[in-house]
């Protein structure tokens, strides 16, 4: 679904920028937010259709946001990316409304066309 709202959460800016550069150039909006928190206060929550996390981040983690949400709502496909994948992936993958983790370097075709199976799907 071309032109879904993507938000996406990293708390390294050059992530969030060149990830947001990527998502643009095929045709989906994207928000940036450095923290789970300032997302999770933001405008933006109710018009996401995907989000894209790090795992890691100071404060609430990608899992822990991807928790919250799957106790409080809404329900939104969560795309994780972590450079620990393969430690963090089945707790992950445990946790309703995760679709994916992805391990750092991301293979780019992957992540978008992850992103395509989330908007698409409307978990």
């Amino acid at each position: 679904m071309a032109g879904a709202l993507l938000s996406i959460i990293d708390d390294d800016a050059d992530v969030r920028e060149s990830l947001q550069a990527l998502v643009e150039s095929v045709g989906y909006s994207a928000r940036l937010f450095g923290s789970a928190e300032a997302f999770l206060t933001s405008d933006t929550l109710a018009d996401t259709q995907c989000i894209v996390s790090d795992v890691q981040m100071d404060g609430m983690t990608g899992l822990e946001l991807a928790e919250h949400l799957a106790r409080s709502g809404p329900h939104i496909p969560i795309i994780l990316i972590s450079a620990y994948a393969k430690e963090n992936q089945r707790r992950a993958l445990d946790c309703p409304g995760v679709i994916a983790i992805l391990p750092k370097p991301l293979q780019l075709n992957t992540l978008i066309d992850e992103i395509g199976r989330a908007v698409g799907a409307g978990i």
